[in-house]
């Protein structure tokens, strides 16, 4: 038998079923069945109409029971719900993505209805409701303009781009009103190093970025044979027809097309169409994601960014993975489909902005669904934890200095002591957000699951005074009935705009892991995805020393009216502590940092560096000594290094010595020569624990 599989159906696209009271007790009145047993990812959340999706037994695959399954369950149409060849198939079946089916039916038959049938049949081991991924929460965008506005100095301008003095988050000097000098991702001194390469490839699964943008044009990833190409057509036959710059995974056409039994068996897969990336509904999130990671820097235009280059093409590459599009947004199916895509294509970290909002305590609960204690249903994802984890394993690594992937996602804007989800799996990195004053923001989650915090920004709640946000690439925005709101998507190249929360602090975290994987490049090295997280998680700054508890008053989005929060129940529960970028990359280097308090003499112990009683001479470049702001030379006293800096900075010294030398004859014996190399970080505060948490 032949019969008609839907890809990706734009039934998907058409809206979201308002079906509610759905029960795992429901039962099949001719046999009994219940859904418990097989029902994962719960019943809770806005259920697609029209199809579910199905887990078949291994036996039932290979055996090709597709049929055996359509015409039990009385669906019109099965197909599966990845509907991709993956490049690992190895990895796709370690992660049972061969497995998972989508079945098609008229969307006025109730999805229970055809899920108790499946129930029913033994070839199927698990049932989910399609079910749409929501982002962490809505954001808005602040409209910017470049004057009048409160101007940082020229100490923020590495590059020339206009806008970037009003970039607090990567180079923070204290001169905004009410802001900390150093709150920041510590990225100046790490640009002397690397400015990102183009071989990192960032994969954002947001809405669209804006790849025609000024400061994004050149940044974004570019399938240069879909570009070249057919309109219409797989030109690089990797499945997905048109991708450019990446995939709308929100908007898919069905394809006329005929398969048989054991699809995925085949040589020959139809290729997946959907509609072009559109960056211009909504907000401009992706845009503005992407714009913190990836901006070209020194193009003359614009903002900077954190791994956006040196102004010489070699910045990191943004590959555009659309799973929102204004009120539309992608289902589990579709956001599998976009792991495996980035995964197949060569992204080697996944930004990721979006989340649950559902208070959720275990790994299981997110995966598989379930009630929590007070009643309330939780939906689960099994069909894209499956796609994360095939994304994240290391037989699909994507750069030749990493083994294995990364994936970042916000921990969330709803000021809940848990990570959201997914950012709570232990296998990803989940990024809590501070302001210019080093303070947490008063929307961010918080608590277990959190992993590391980043600059996120907030609003002061007056109008105009948006400086305390993060700045950076965007769509239109202009004020509108006294508050801002998106009017249009013309003149989107010169388009920057303001936006707060953990959506803003998760891309910092990926634009210093970009830079992080360039550098080890640079120096020829290779690590695994565990000892690069665990890098990144122990180059951090202490962000506690600055909150003293008490209360704070917190200004929703667009609100005039402040909220007061507790501030000491954010204290030790952000993550390890504030993003490092310059440690970061010495960690990578494998030389020392050594913290010091700016303005203060320090005395540094050299036992744990090198032999203290040695005889050194020391050396620094001038970029050191000007970003440590050192007016005088360090000296070495009793086996202690002492030096005095002035400025907010890092820097590094090298000690050099000679050992074996025949001191009795000049003409003797010589030394063999060795040197060792300290970074010396300057902040505003060092805890007693060296900036540990």
């Amino acid at each position: 038998m032949r019969y008609r599989i839907l890809i990706l159906t734009a039934v998907l696209a058409l809206g979201i079923s308002c079906t509610k009271n759905l029960q795992e007790t429901d039962t099949l009145p001719e046999s009994g069945q219940s859904l418990a047993g097989k029902l994962v990812g719960g019943t809770d959340g806005e259920i697609v109409p029209g199809t579910i999706l199905v887990k078949l037994g291994e036996d039932a695959v290979s055996e090709g029971d597709l049929e055996l399954v359509l015409m039990n369950t009385g669906a019109d149409a099965i197909r599966p719900a990845v509907p991709v060849k993956a490049r690992n198939m190895e990895a796709f079946r370690k992660y049972g993505l061969h497995r998972w089916y989508a079945l098609d039916f008229n969307e006025s038959v109730r999805p229970e209805e055809v899920a108790l049938k499946a129930a029913a049949m033994k070839e199927v081991s698990s049932i989910q409701y399609s079910k749409t991924i929501k982002p962490v929460r809505t954001e808005e965008a602040y409209p910017f303009e470049a004057f009048p506005m409160t101007k940082s100095t020229s100490s923020a301008s590495t590059f020339d781009d206009p806008y970037a003095s009003h970039q607090w988050n990567l180079v923070n000097d204290g001169s905004f009103k009410g802001s900390v000098a150093g709150a920041d991702v510590g990225v100046k001194d790490a640009w002397r190093l690397t400015g990102g390469d183009p071989s990192v490839i960032v994969a954002v699964f947001d809405c669209a970025v804006a790849y025609r943008h000024e400061d994004l044009a050149d940044a974004v990833w570019k399938n240069d044979a879909e570009i070249s190409g057919e309109s219409g057509k797989d030109d690089d036959g990797n499945g997905f027809i048109d991708d450019k710059y990446g995939f709308n995974f929100v908007k898919c056409y069905s394809i006329d097309e005929d398969y048989a039994n054991g699809l995925l068996d085949k040589e020959e897969m139809p290729a997946v169409s959907g509609e072009a990336l559109n960056s211009t509904k909504g907000v401009g999130h992706g845009t503005h994601v992407a714009g913190i990671i990836g901006a070209v820097n020194g193009n003359g235009k614009g903002v900077s960014s954190i791994a956006g280059g040196t102004g010489k093409g070699d910045g990191v590459r943004l590959m555009s993975c659309q799973i929102f599009n204004g009120s539309d947004y992608a289902v589990d199916a579709q956001n599998a489909a976009a792991f495996v895509y980035a995964a197949d294509n060569g992204a080697c970290i996944a930004q990721c902005s979006y989340g649950t909002a559902n208070i959720i305590t275990e790994d299981d609960m997110y995966i598989n669904g379930g009630t929590l204690d007070d009643g309330a249903k939780v939906e689960g994802s099994p069909l894209e934890t499956a796609a994360l984890m095939y994304f994240l394993d290391p037989s699909n690594s994507n750069h030749e200095s990493l083994k294995g992937n990364i994936a970042v996602f916000a921990a969330g804007n709803h000021s809940n002591p848990y990570s959201s989800y997914p950012g709570a799996l232990s296998e990803v990195i989940s990024v809590t957000a501070f302001g210019y004053d080093w303070l947490p923001g008063g929307y961010t989650n918080y608590g277990p699951g959190c992993n590391i915090a980043a600059p996120g920004g907030e609003w002061k709640g007056v109008k105009g005074e948006y400086d305390g946000m993060i700045l950076s690439t965007g769509l239109a925005c202009s004020v509108s009935g006294g508050y801002p709101g998106l009017t249009t998507d013309k003149g989107e190249s010169k388009n920057y705009v303001y936006m707060q929360g953990t959506s803003m602090a998760c891309p910092h975290v990926s634009g210093v892991l970009a830079l992080g994987i360039a550098y080890a490049k640079k120096l020829g090295k290779t690590f695994s995805r565990e000892e690069m997280t665990s890098m990144l998680l122990t180059s951090v700054n202490d962000i506690d020393q600055y909150n003293k508890g008490g209360s704070k008053n917190f200004y929703p989005p667009f609100s005039s009216t402040p909220v007061s929060i507790d501030m000491s129940r954010f204290i030790g529960r952000m993550g390890t502590g504030a993003v490092d970028a310059w440690k970061f990359l010495m960690a990578i280097e494998g030389t020392p940092s050594v913290m010091v308090k700016a303005g203060e003499k320090a005395t540094i112990d050299l036992e744990p560096y090198c032999n203290p009683q040695g005889t050194y001479t020391m050396s620094m470049d001038d970029a050191s000594r000007k970003s440590l702001g050192l007016t005088e030379d360090p000296v070495i006293r009793n086996g202690m290094l002492e030096i005095t800096c002035t400025a907010i900075g890092a820097g590094k010294i090298t000690l050099t010595g000679s050992v074996g030398k025949d001191p009795e004859k000049e003409d003797g014996i010589g030394g063999m020569d060795y040197s060792r190399e300290i970074s010396i970080v300057s902040r505003p505060f060092v805890s007693s624990n060296g900036g540990w948490l």
